[in-house]
Protein backbone atom coordinates (compact mmCIF):
# COMPACT_ATOMS: atom_id res chain seq x y z
CA UNK A 1 0.00 0.00 0.00
CA UNK A 2 1.47 3.36 -1.00
CA UNK A 3 1.69 6.28 1.42
CA UNK A 4 -1.15 8.05 -0.41
CA UNK A 5 -3.40 4.99 -0.23
CA UNK A 6 -2.47 4.46 3.41
CA UNK A 7 -3.37 8.08 4.24
CA UNK A 8 -6.82 7.80 2.63
CA UNK A 9 -7.74 4.47 4.21
CA UNK A 10 -10.93 5.06 6.27
CA UNK A 11 -10.20 2.07 8.52
CA UNK A 12 -7.26 3.82 10.12
CA UNK A 13 -6.78 4.18 13.84
CA UNK A 14 -6.58 7.77 15.03
CA UNK A 15 -3.54 9.56 13.64
CA UNK A 16 -3.96 8.03 10.17
CA UNK A 17 -2.23 4.82 11.17
CA UNK A 18 -3.64 1.36 11.60
CA UNK A 19 -4.12 -0.16 15.02
CA UNK A 20 -1.31 -2.59 14.12
CA UNK A 21 1.08 0.26 13.27
CA UNK A 22 0.31 2.08 16.51
CA UNK A 23 0.65 -1.19 18.44
CA UNK A 24 4.12 -1.84 17.03
CA UNK A 25 5.21 1.74 17.70
CA UNK A 26 3.98 1.69 21.28
CA UNK A 27 5.49 -1.74 21.99
CA UNK A 28 8.90 -0.35 21.02
CA UNK A 29 8.32 2.68 23.23
CA UNK A 30 7.31 0.51 26.19
CA UNK A 31 10.42 -1.60 25.80
CA UNK A 32 12.45 1.59 26.16
CA UNK A 33 10.81 2.17 29.53
CA UNK A 34 11.28 -1.44 30.65
CA UNK A 35 13.86 -3.73 29.08
CA UNK A 36 11.63 -6.85 29.07
CA UNK A 37 7.88 -7.38 29.11
CA UNK A 38 5.33 -10.13 28.57
CA UNK A 39 2.16 -9.80 26.47
CA UNK A 40 -0.10 -9.24 29.51
CA UNK A 41 2.04 -6.29 30.61
CA UNK A 42 1.72 -4.68 27.20
CA UNK A 43 -2.09 -4.89 27.47
CA UNK A 44 -2.03 -3.10 30.82
CA UNK A 45 0.20 -0.36 29.47
CA UNK A 46 -2.04 0.22 26.44
CA UNK A 47 -5.05 0.53 28.71
CA UNK A 48 -3.16 3.02 30.89
CA UNK A 49 -2.19 5.35 28.04
CA UNK A 50 -5.47 5.23 26.09
CA UNK A 51 -7.92 4.63 28.96
CA UNK A 52 -10.51 2.88 26.81
CA UNK A 53 -8.62 1.29 23.91
CA UNK A 54 -6.24 -1.59 23.71
CA UNK A 55 -5.30 -3.63 20.68
CA UNK A 56 -7.26 -6.81 20.05
CA UNK A 57 -5.36 -9.83 21.40
CA UNK A 58 -4.68 -10.98 17.83
CA UNK A 59 -3.32 -7.53 16.88
CA UNK A 60 -0.98 -7.51 19.87
CA UNK A 61 0.23 -11.07 19.38
CA UNK A 62 0.66 -10.59 15.62
CA UNK A 63 2.67 -7.41 16.23
CA UNK A 64 4.93 -9.21 18.72
CA UNK A 65 5.34 -12.15 16.34
CA UNK A 66 6.02 -9.97 13.30
CA UNK A 67 8.53 -7.76 15.08
CA UNK A 68 10.33 -10.83 16.44
CA UNK A 69 10.45 -12.35 12.94
CA UNK A 70 11.71 -9.03 11.50
CA UNK A 71 14.51 -8.92 14.06
CA UNK A 72 13.21 -5.92 16.00
CA UNK A 73 12.46 -7.92 19.17
CA UNK A 74 13.94 -10.94 20.87
CA UNK A 75 11.57 -13.46 22.38
CA UNK A 76 12.65 -15.58 25.33
CA UNK A 77 10.52 -18.51 26.49
CA UNK A 78 9.94 -18.90 30.21
CA UNK A 79 8.08 -21.73 31.95
CA UNK A 80 6.01 -20.62 34.92
CA UNK A 81 4.62 -23.35 37.12
CA UNK A 82 3.99 -26.74 35.57
CA UNK A 83 2.27 -25.70 32.35
CA UNK A 84 2.22 -21.96 31.84
CA UNK A 85 4.54 -20.70 29.13
CA UNK A 86 5.37 -17.01 29.00
CA UNK A 87 7.42 -15.12 26.45
CA UNK A 88 9.56 -12.20 27.51
CA UNK A 89 10.20 -9.64 24.79
CA UNK A 90 13.04 -7.16 24.53
CA UNK A 91 14.13 -4.74 21.81
CA UNK A 92 17.13 -5.52 19.58
CA UNK A 93 19.66 -3.12 18.08
CA UNK A 94 17.67 -3.16 14.82
CA UNK A 95 14.54 -2.47 16.85
CA UNK A 96 16.21 0.59 18.36
CA UNK A 97 16.98 1.94 14.88
CA UNK A 98 13.46 1.14 13.67
CA UNK A 99 11.94 2.92 16.69
CA UNK A 100 13.93 6.08 15.91
CA UNK A 101 12.63 6.00 12.33
CA UNK A 102 9.03 5.53 13.51
CA UNK A 103 9.36 8.35 16.04
CA UNK A 104 10.28 10.78 13.28
CA UNK A 105 7.61 9.49 10.92
CA UNK A 106 4.77 9.45 13.46
CA UNK A 107 5.58 12.74 15.19
CA UNK A 108 4.06 14.55 12.21
CA UNK A 109 0.87 12.50 12.55
CA UNK A 110 0.67 13.07 16.32
CA UNK A 111 1.07 16.82 15.90
CA UNK A 112 -1.51 16.89 13.10
CA UNK A 113 -4.02 14.98 15.23
CA UNK A 114 -3.37 17.21 18.24
CA UNK A 115 -4.08 20.31 16.14
CA UNK A 116 -7.29 18.76 14.81
CA UNK A 117 -8.53 17.78 18.28
CA UNK A 118 -7.70 21.20 19.73
CA UNK A 119 -9.63 22.86 16.89
CA UNK A 120 -12.67 20.62 17.46
CA UNK A 121 -12.59 21.34 21.18
CA UNK A 122 -12.47 25.10 20.57
CA UNK A 123 -15.16 25.16 17.90
CA UNK A 124 -17.60 22.57 19.20
CA UNK A 125 -17.23 22.90 22.95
Amino acid sequence: MSDKEEYKNPKKFALNMTAAQFTKFYILYLLHKRPTMIAEEFKDEFKFITRNWQPAPSTLLNALHDMSAEGFLTKRKEIKGKRQVLYNYSVTQDGEVYFEILKKKYKILFEEQKTTIEKILREVY
